[in-house]
């Protein structure tokens, strides 16, 4: 609850009790793989640059304009652990992007060659009702500030 302009309050309980460790896991292998895709993230933004519409933990929407640079990435692209791979072709059958829109992180829409729509919605369980409502063009005009009846209220705790 937010009690004054630089006061908040919040609610804790201590738990006494954890969940046991499994002795399967190895919390350094999980820590290096980690670590390591955000190193090759990294490399993919250095070559990429400007290009990038979007990235997230593992993965990056950039912008093909054959450059020398985006052929690098393309040379990069396989089927083996550790290669990148494209997934609107793999996942959603279309060569390209027409048209993209992020409001921030985890929160993206595009519309395929095909015509297909893919969304993005932190917060959001992407259903049928909920893809009516949450729509590539209401995005477009929420980024753009272009819905006259929309109020945005932005809190952070």
């Amino acid at each position: 609850m937010i009690l004054d302009e630089d006061i908040v309050l919040t609610e804790y309980k201590n738990k006494e009790e954890y969940s046991k460790p499994n002795p399967s896991v190895n919390v350094y292998i999980a820590l290096f793989t980690t670590a390591h895709a955000r190193l090759k993230l990294y490399e993919l933004l250095d070559i990429l640059q400007e290009r990038v519409l979007y990235m997230d933990t593992d993965s990056c929407i950039y912008n093909d304009d054959g450059s020398e640079a985006c052929k690098k990435i393309e040379s990069m692209m396989g089927n083996k652990l550790g290669d990148l791979t494209d997934e609107i072709v793999s996942k959603h059958n279309a060569n390209h992007i027409k048209q993209f829109i992020s409001a921030g992180p985890k929160d993206y829409s595009m519309k395929l060659d095909t015509e297909k729509l893919v969304s993005c919605c932190k917060g959001f369980r992407l259903n049928a009702e909920v893809e009516k409502k949450i729509t590539l063009d209401k995005k477009i005009k929420i980024v753009t500030d272009e819905n006259e009846n929309m109020k945005l209220l932005n809190i952070i705790i």
